[in-house]
């Protein structure tokens, strides 16, 4: 697991190769990575799933600092890609001389957990803060958050489930909805 320490000292390591090669780089973070350094949701995440440029680069980069700091070889990947429209709105995060680390906004992170729609506790927990956080208290509301950023035709059937679910168990829980 990578620690909010171990993240950010990856991306300064990333930086610093960066660096020695005179090139820009960028990363857009989403998924558990957000979560830790963005959000505060949790402390640890298994690996940054993000967007990156230039990509070939920084995927040898990013296999050198694994090698050297002991990371899984995914602890950096882009296998998000297929979560990620054209229209994800991007916020700061972070800007290093040679890497700048912007994030998705909360909303879009959670239609991305919801498309996802993994059934793991760290999906719920993060499901469960981003709707705190949003104030989404009912199914429609977060379809809604869905539907602003993904077709409604590629709503998977486990989706429309989760969310009610995720309703259900807040509603319970509190007593009331949210």
């Amino acid at each position: 697991m990578l620690t909010k320490e171990r993240i950010m000292h990856s991306l300064y390591r990333l930086n610093d190769e960066l660096k020695a090669l005179d090139l820009q780089g960028e990363i857009l973070l989403t998924g558990g990575a957000s979560m830790c350094l963005v959000h505060s949701a949790r402390d640890m995440t298994k690996d940054i799933d993000a967007l990156y440029e230039p990509k070939t680069i920084i995927n040898k980069l990013a296999a050198k600092i694994a090698c050297e700091e002991g990371l899984p070889d995914s602890w950096l990947n882009d296998s998000v890609k297929a979560f990620v429209t054209d229209t994800a709105p991007r916020e700061d995060f972070l800007t290093l001389p040679n890497l700048k680390i912007t994030t998705v906004a909360a909303d879009y992170l959670l239609a991305m957990k919801l498309m996802s729609a993994r059934f793991g506790e760290t999906d719920y927990s993060d499901v469960r803060f981003l709707m705190q956080k949003l104030g989404v208290e009912t199914v429609e509301a977060m379809l809604s958050v869905v539907t602003t950023y993904y077709p409604p035709e590629r709503i998977l059937p486990k989706t429309q489930y989760l969310v009610e679910q995720m309703v259900d168990e807040m509603s319970n829980r509190d007593g009331n909805e949210l």
